[in-house]
């Protein structure tokens, strides 16, 4: 196989999507076997949920950075570059470790039509190998029991939350996704659960001891109360096993993000330990005052002043939130929301909750990639037709393309905040198109 560059071998990963998703463990299995099995190189902590699994993710990764430990991260999706999803030490893997990988792996990949999922999953941990990491955060992409991150086998497990998603895949009851999920237990693990509700908690806890492991929930263990709302996020107190932290500042809003934050510092306590390393208080405190996360209620100020909201809210639970969170920042105003759906979303519940906190919608067409998938956007003209439907004042309108989506914002704006919102890949045309870092 010639050698690609970096531009060509991004290419052909993406071109893997055309394999579809494939939930099963054998191919990624077999292709890290012809590696070495380096996802065995280093302790992980492995994390599911409908929502928030990502920035749990983040938070045991800075926290393990913050100690001295050679940490790794892998999160997905992406926002801007696919190089996002793999970090080591807080650095993206680098351009020319994918060029060369990929150019040395694609025979392989062609031949036993590995996915584009499991083909990363697999760079991710062999970069981690190559890069001695000693320890990883790793993010579930879709569910959990079949997902390709699921042959590590961790130290800690997390559920953050559960809600229905991905129902072609994981099933269409409450119950049915928490079984998916809690796939991720495994023998002698400790399961940490985020989750309030009972039916999950329920199915979580039997499957989890069902597979050996235990399950330890965040509302009997963990203390977390909000003290601030900051224009730079919130400062709060977390009580955990081994940590008190008092008056601590994190560049997040909204309460559930706070239990997120909650169960990666949890997490983060437990690792810590299985490194023998002692908690150190500043470690944290650092590590959360200097986290990065974009697109997370992220904001920004913009052209001629104009303040610009991003989050990467994708169903109507975040929805829900974002919303919620938009009115505690913003109380006496109402938001200009742009935004662009996936065909498999429940469209009338997302816009019932922004309709909570925007009275202007900009939709434009967005490409999400294979629409055979379920994937593909939905109809601009659809959601537009939804706005009316739930609220006749409301404007509403529809644009060729993100860049001219914005531009009608930032004019039509007269002073509300532009929220960009809906999924990662409309987020993320967003700030390629503003040229904002990810």
């Amino acid at each position: 196989m010639p050698s690609l560059d970096y531009r060509e071998a991004v290419h052909a990963l993406y071109g893997l999507q055309r394999f579809g998703v494939k939930l099963g463990l054998e191919k990624i299995s077999s292709f890290l076997a012809c590696l070495g099995n380096p996802h065995h190189s280093f302790l992980a902590c492995h994390i599911a949920g409908t929502n928030g699994k990502g920035t749990c993710a983040a938070v045991v990764d800075a926290v393990l950075t913050a100690h001295g430990v050679r940490s790794g991260l892998y999160t997905s999706p992406h926002l801007v570059s696919m190089r996002e999803r793999i970090k080591t030490s807080g650095r993206t893997v680098p351009e020319n470790y994918v060029a060369g990988w990929v150019s040395e792996h694609l025979d392989y990949i062609m031949r036993n039509r590995v996915t584009f999922f499991e083909t990363v999953t697999t760079m991710a941990f062999d970069y981690f190998g190559h890069k001695k990491v000693e320890a990883a955060a790793v993010e579930v992409g879709l569910g959990g029991r079949y997902d390709a991150t699921n042959v590590v086998y961790p130290k800690v497990g997390v559920i953050t939350s559960i809600g229905l998603e991905h129902m072609r895949y994981l099933g269409k009851t409450i119950a049915e996704v928490a079984r998916e999920k809690a796939g991720i237990a495994k023998p002698g693990v400790p399961l940490l659960c985020g989750e309030k509700k009972r039916a999950a908690i329920k199915v979580t806890g039997e499957a989890t001891r069902c597979a050996g492991g235990s399950i330890h929930l965040l509302d009997d263990t963990v203390s977390v109360s909000q003290l601030k709302i900051l224009s730079t996020g919130t400062r709060f107190n977390y009580r955990g096993p081994g940590l008190r932290l008092r008056g601590v500042s994190v560049p997040l809003y909204g309460v559930h993000n706070l239990r997120n934050v909650a169960l990666g510092l949890w997490a983060a306590e437990l690792m810590l330990a299985e490194l023998g390393l002692c908690l150190g208080e500043d470690a944290f405190c650092q590590a959360l005052e200097e986290l990065v996360w974009p697109a997370r209620f992220q904001r920004l100020k913009v052209e001629d002043g104009a303040e610009l909201v991003l989050d990467v809210a994708h169903n109507p639970p975040a929805a829900a939130k974002l919303s919620h969170i938009f009115r505690r920042i913003y109380p006496s105003q109402r938001a200009l929301v742009v935004t662009a759906l996936a065909g498999d979303k429940d469209h009338a519940k997302f816009i019932l909750y922004l309709l909570k906190m925007a009275d202007r919608f900009i939709f434009p067409n967005v490409d999400f990639g294979r629409a055979e998938s379920g994937s593909g956007g939905r109809d601009p003209e659809y959601l537009k037709g939804l706005v009316k439907r739930y609220s006749p004042q409301a404007g509403a309108h529809v644009s060729p393309d993100m860049k001219d989506a914005l531009e009608q914002a930032f004019r039509l704006a007269e002073g509300r905040p532009v929220v960009v919102t809906g999924s990662f890949h409309t987020v993320g045309e967003a700030m390629r198109i503003l040229k904002i870092k990810a």
